[in-house]
């Protein structure tokens, strides 16, 4: 029997669910035995739920990667799509007939080249007559989230223009109409499944256009006014008209929205915030201000936060100390969106600059692609230009410049720190220092990103170990503190652990944070917190400041001086 509305599916460790009502309880419609057998992105039509079905059980390090559907009767799962090497966005049509995915292979990342396929899908939720719709694999375009409206017409992104930009495609001839030609970007990294920057239905359609939503009615567009809020995802729009997304702001949180696209003034409402406004507009938030500079001729920018608190003011002239931050990816962006950590930070009277070095997202494909071949040079230049822009700006201490970062932002801190003195103190979080161990050892949906980012494995090896922050320690003067998760699978804990070691070895100040159980992102409270305020701690006490907290940490080779 078809399942009502009212079904969610959902996935856990142990499997994949289906509730069917409020009242029922959920029921296994598949194992995971033991995490061997993963689900995820789906798509549900009558008694078949489409997916993508990741299976360790032959290979944990290199996992086969497939779309299929399950009876939810039968539990019978079928095997749609199994021959590239991922695949995500598996959507059914509003009549149940067609099926479209997106796929790609090694070495593209679905930000690269990439396909959309369509099939037609038969009673017993097998799929038959595939062909590719859209092919990128020659043409280097980006084609992701593929999406139907209720009235069975199919809506895309790609990038051919040099921006992300939405089409409407012809399913039988595959010409594509641009539903509002824009030099910004639409599109984003699906760096995990689910991510929607628009939505549709037989009516609408409501898109993030950097940031800002805009509805496209009658095909004609206007923006949605969302005061307060910078940026919206996870899109969706039901047949009766109402678009539900989460909406960020400078100085909100997470917040879940609602739209009725039925009024005329499309009245939006607040369903729920992560943190309560009122509370939020008691304290001191800083608004980041966007600045740019030039980078090898290249115009660079980042969102600057100037320290704020009511209860103190610097002396007549001074400036502040400022943290350089390299956002995580590489392929990821700095918004203008509230986040804590950095308010923690200017509400103790530092500046917070989060770069947007080339290779970020959100600036065009050409920009993005810059990092290509590059990585650990131009976003390492970036940075180090940065904290010279705000010098010779005037708007910080340039004896107090600091740098820190996570995962590809780690790596940005140790290359950076290797070619240049101008960094006074810095932080490496889960960070890379020997790139030859992670193309040997990553897992699989990165394995092919460093030929994209750095060059051919192992047949340019020689660029790998020119690229590694640890063979360079002897340009390295700067202390630094190095924090790692033990159950990282990205990146190796001992990375941190012999960046650690040699820089003790070397006599300059450092530290060493493991956290027990914690992956690739600390998770947990504690870790959580403990991260931030160690930062803060080693920070201030290498640069000769007074910490506002006391944190269990030890520093060594700190001088006496500053214990």
């Amino acid at each position: 029997m078809p399942m009502s509305d009212n079904a969610v599916v959902f996935t856990t460790n142990d499997g994949l669910f289906l509730q069917k009502s409020g009242n029922d309880a959920p029921f296994q419609l598949a194992e995971s035995e033991g995490r061997k057998m993963r689900f995820a992105d789906f798509s549900i039509h009558g008694n078949f739920i489409f997916c993508v079905n990741e299976d360790h059980s032959k290979n944990d390090h290199d996992p086969e990667n497939k779309i299929v559907s399950i009876n939810i009767e039968t539990r019978k799962i079928n095997i749609i799509s199994d021959q590239t090497d991922f695949c995500s966005c598996p959507r059914i049509s509003p009549d149940g007939k067609k099926l479209v995915w997106m796929q790609w292979n090694h070495n593209n990342m679905p930000w690269d080249a990439t396909m959309i396929c369509i099939g037609n899908v038969l009673e017993d939720g097998t799929v038959t007559d595939v062909r590719k719709l859209k092919d990128g694999t020659v043409s280097g375009v980006n084609y992701h989230n593929p999406a139907w409206s209720s009235n069975g017409d199919l809506f895309l992104i790609h990038d051919q223009t040099n921006w992300w930009n939405i089409y409407e495609v012809d399913i039988q001839t595959g010409e594509e109409t641009n539903v509002y030609p824009v030099e910004r970007d639409i599109g984003y990294p699906l760096w995990q499944f689910g991510l929607r920057t628009f939505a549709v239905n037989d009516k609408a359609l409501i898109m993030n256009v950097d940031g800002q939503l805009y509805v496209r009615e009658n095909s004609v567009v206007r923006r949605v006014e969302t005061p307060g809020f910078s940026t919206s995802v996870l899109i969706s729009l039901t047949n009766g008209g109402h678009c539900y997304y989460v909406a960020q702001g400078p100085k909100r949180a997470s917040t879940l929205m609602r739209i009725d696209t039925n009024k005329q003034n499309h009245p939006i409402e607040i369903i729920r915030e992560s943190v309560d406004s009122a509370t939020l507009d008691k304290f001191d938030i800083s608004e980041g201000q966007n600045v740019e500079f030039q980078s090898d001729g290249v115009t660079v920018s980042g969102w600057f936060y100037p320290p704020k608190n009511s209860e103190y003011s610097a002396p007549d002239g001074a400036l502040p100390p400022v943290l350089i931050l390299g956002h995580g990816g590489p392929t990821g962006r700095a918004d203008n969106f509230l986040d804590l950590r950095k308010q923690f930070y200017t509400s103790r009277g530092f500046a917070v600059f989060a770069v947007n070095y080339r290779g970020s997202t959100g600036f065009g494909t050409k920009f993005r692609n810059m990092l290509k071949k590059n990585w650990g040079v131009v976003d390492r230049n970036d940075v180090i230009n940065a904290a010279k822009a705000l010098i010779e700006k005037k708007m910080v201490d340039p004896s107090k410049v600091i740098i820190t970062g996570s995962s590809a932002g780690g790596y940005l801190v140790l290359a950076a720190l290797t070619n240049s003195d101008i960094f006074k103190s810095a932080v490496s979080i889960y960070g890379i220092a020997e790139l030859t161990d992670l193309a040997e050892e990553s897992h699989k949906f990165e394995k092919g990103y460093n030929n994209d980012l750095i060059g051919k494995y192992p047949e340019e090896i020689e660029i790998f170990k020119e690229r590694s922050p640890i063979n360079h320690l002897d340009k390295l003067n700067t202390p630094c503190l190095f924090m790692h998760g033990t159950a990282d699978t990205v990146v190796p804990m001992e990375q941190s652990v012999q960046m650690h070691q040699k820089l003790k070895e070397k006599g300059l100040p450092t530290g060493l944070i493991l956290f027990e159980g914690e992956g690739h992102g600390f998770r947990g409270p504690e870790a959580a917190k403990k991260s931030v305020e160690a930062a803060y701690y080693f920070i201030c006490k290498t640069l000769g400041i007074e910490p506002s907290i006391q944190v269990d940490l030890t520093i060594d080779n700190l001088p006496t001086s500053a214990l």
